[in-house]
């Protein structure tokens, strides 16, 4: 039996700091466009066809990835002076 009388009956819910709605759509974004430049990639070069849309896919996903990554190391940079 565990004892519950100490602990409370559901976690705290983790908080995300620096954490936007838009940054979390870029993210989501990221991971989409990835698919989808992996999916139309394959089908165009099993097939030859729906090349346009595997290099607007990968265009969508470097520019994502970009944005995302200057995030991260944004957000990074300025949470180190704190913790120092």
């Amino acid at each position: 039996m565990t004892d519950t009388t100490t602990r409370p009956a559901r976690p705290a819910p983790a908080e995300w700091p620096n954490r936007t709605t838009v940054r979390t759509v870029a993210e989501l974004l990221l991971g989409l466009s990835f698919t989808a430049a992996v999916a139309f990639g394959g089908y165009s070069a099993s097939t030859g066809q729906l090349a346009v849309l595997a290099q607007a896919a990968a265009i969508v996903f470097v520019v994502t990835a970009t944005c995302v990554l200057v995030s991260w190391f944004h957000g990074v940079e300025t949470a180190a002076p704190a913790e120092r």
